[in-house]
């Protein structure tokens, strides 16, 4: 990333969330993080698109929500692409400012996987549709804008990478991939649930340091028990060969008074 993505702004970049469903079945959980301080009108329209806060659409006259839409186009060792709410198949979808919106940066170039980026019909033609990259795409810098990144779940977008498709890069309907769930993440219950963490790793960190010290300290006092023991049977040995030799000198000294 270039670095106009170090400000200090990336600490109130809003995270939204698809929860995904594999031919029915639930896979997990992708958290996207949306580079709001860069191109804010691209993160806002996606960021609004997982909520559904928008109503209904005046070009297509349907939900403007990612919810119940399927990634139609799924390509192993490029991307996964998505968000044609309309009519599911990527001729769909419009923008939450009303059908098409212009291209708002190329800032951030597609340099690695888990990028999020607009899918596009040509220049200044953003929507609703989306594409999740799974490796670098350098080919598309300039051409496509990219508005945010995954943060969690990159294992569910590998899983996805690995669905049959058709001829046409479509998922087959055994291994549909679904958004069944989508939404923005509070970002104050996140901070909240971090600082849990952290002082629960903090106790548990105390804790084996204060069994560390006292496992640390009853051996050294076993050890010195043990050395005292040792030197105190050494003593009692000496002694007693001393009384020993004693016993031999008295004897000698008796058979040569005899």
């Amino acid at each position: 990333m270039g670095k106009k993505d170090k400000q200090s702004g990336t600490e109130n970049r809003v995270k939204t969330f698809f929860d995904i469903t594999i031919g029915g079945v639930k896979a997990g959980r992708i958290v996207f993080e949306l580079y709001n301080d860069l191109v804010p009108k691209t993160a806002e329209n996606f960021r609004a698109l997982c909520t559904g806060e928008k109503g209904i659409g005046p070009t297509t006259r349907k939900p403007l929500h990612y919810k119940g839409v399927p990634f139609h186009r799924i390509i192993g060792g490029f991307m996964a692409q998505g968000g044609d709410f309309s009519n599911n198949n990527g001729t769909g979808g419009e923008s939450i400012y009303g059908g098409k919106f212009k291209d708002e940066a190329f800032t951030v170039k597609h340099g690695r996987p888990g990028l999020l980026s607009m899918a596009n019909a040509g220049k200044d033609s953003n929507g609703a549709q989306f594409f999740v990259t799974f490796v670098p795409t350098p080919h598309l810098d300039g051409k496509h804008v990219v508005f945010g990144e995954v943060v969690a779940g990159m294992d569910i977008v590998r899983r996805m990478e690995e669905v049959e498709c058709d001829r046409k890069n479509c998922p087959v309907a055994a291994q549909r991939v679904l958004i069944a769930d989508c939404g923005e993440l509070d970002l104050a219950q996140l901070a909240k649930k971090d600082g849990k963490k952290k002082k629960k790793k903090n106790k548990k960190g105390k804790k084996k340091k204060k069994k560390a010290e006292s496992s640390s300290s009853e051996s050294d006092s076993s050890s010195s028990s043990s050395e005292s023991s040792s030197d105190s049977d050494s003593d009692s040995e000496e002694e007693s060969k001393k009384k020993k030799k004693k016993k031999k000198k008295g004897k000698k000294g008796d058979q040569r008074q005899s």
